[in-house]
């Protein structure tokens, strides 16, 4: 049953989506308009999907009307997120939203209130859950392999390239513990079923930030060859296009602007006495181990190594504290996909919420507040002397059952 969406937001996501979506239901489902203002990001994206005839408008409203879609992709700016879903109101289409939620507790918590009363389903680009290596973790959790879960140490270690993007303020970007943990923070309360409490953080910036001008982009910079930074075109790894840095991302990471931190620890306690830390560091480019989750119980330990050194797959690791000799081992392709081969699951469960099979999100709005809740009190935390902030402390009043469940 062929369908078509409709993207807000054409952009580094956006086209990635479109052809994600286009090649993994085997070209049943197609993009049927745009809204991109940027006119090189409007061409790069049918550049990226291979086409050059994609619909383009310069509303959200036009594009409604003149396409009539059976969903939408809203893939803008982080921090215009909420101000396009609102642009549905009225509709029943099954929306497609880019994490994080948007980059401020009111933000996303007037997007909980809008999904709770919108008649469609919205589910959250939390790919990361739908990936078969983050199953299988989950899985051998809710089989009690590990016992009582007592702690857990997740750590990110990544390259500097997100300071290239509008996503180096927090003001336009929500900060990497909300734009980037978001991810690992959704896949530690999946893989546990546990509740977040309250969390404490450090932050600094050792690397990125000074004093040049913040429109300053690498092509215009003198400093091109001495800068080991330097961003001086496309990156495609492996054999295909797993990963995309565009030629439009190429701000200075010296910029004065830059507020967010490139380097944080923290540590979140959970329900039932579940304890841990999160940690990331964005200057740390590797060629393997970029995530790696550790989950501790009283009867064994979990290992999931998200993208193996030497080769791009995964692998979790079971090791049973009654009999050491005996290690269950999972090794997980990707196949060239980004998000762990996530995507794919995501298409299919769109796909499906389109043809009426499925109406519950599998990565609800809420799921995805509550993991951005949890980020959110660890910023606080970071300029509050480091103390654990409650999450109920910050989360309205209206919206406490989101955290704590009712």
């Amino acid at each position: 049953m062929k369908k078509r969406i409709g993207i807000i937001g054409f952009g580094e996501m956006g086209k990635r989506h479109g052809l994600e979506f286009w090649e993994s239901s085997k070209g049943e489902i197609s993009i049927a308009g745009v809204v991109e203002p940027n006119d090189d990001m409007y061409v790069n994206g049918c550049d990226w999907n291979n086409r050059s005839d994609i619909p383009r408008y310069s509303t959200v409203e036009e594009l409604l009307e003149k396409e009539n879609p059976d969903g939408i992709l809203i893939a803008s700016p982080n921090f215009t997120h909420c101000e396009n879903l609102k642009k549905l109101r009225g509709r029943t289409l099954p929306v497609l939203l880019e994490k994080p939620l948007d980059t401020s507790l009111e933000k996303i918590s007037d997007i909980v209130r809008f999904a709770r009363e919108y008649r469609g389903p919205v589910i959250v680009d939390h790919v990361m859950r739908y990936a078969p290596v983050i199953q299988k973790g989950r899985e051998l959790v809710e089989a009690g392999k590990l016992g009582r879960l007592c702690t857990f140490n997740f750590t990110q270690r990544t390259s500097i390239g997100m300071y290239h993007t509008f996503r180096r303020t927090i003001e336009k970007g929500g900060s990497h513990i909300i734009e980037k943990a978001t991810h690992d923070l959704d896949c530690l309360l999946y893989i546990t079923g546990a509740k977040p409490l309250a969390a404490s953080m450090i932050s600094a910036r050792h690397v990125v930030g000074g004093n040049k001008p913040n429109d300053l982009t690498c092509d215009r910079c003198p400093e091109i060859m001495e800068c080991k930074y330097a961003h001086v075109g496309r990156a495609l790894q492996g054999t295909g296009r797993i990963k995309d840095v565009s030629i439009l991302n190429r701000l200075c990471v010296f910029a004065e602007e830059i507020d967010v931190p490139d380097d944080e620890v923290c540590t979140i306690k959970l329900s039932d006495g579940i304890f841990g830390t999160y940690a990331h560091s964005y200057f740390c480019s590797m060629p393997g181990h970029s995530r790696l989750y550790e989950i501790i119980g009283t009867d064994g330990a979990l290992y999931i190594t998200l993208a193996k050194e030497g080769s791009y797959e995964g692998e979790v690791k079971y090791y049973p504290f009654n009999d050491r000799n005996t290690v269950e081992t999972f090794t997980f392709g990707y196949s060239n996909k980004i998000h762990y081969f996530g995507g794919p699951f995501v298409v299919k469960h769109f796909y499906d919420l389109m043809c009426g099979r499925e109406t519950r999100p599998f990565s609800s709005v809420e799921s995805a507040y509550t993991a951005e809740v949890l980020g959110l009190a660890a910023m606080k935390s970071s300029r509050e002397n480091n103390r654990f902030v409650d999450l109920l402390e910050i989360v309205p009043e209206d919206l406490r059952d989101a955290i704590i469940g009712g």
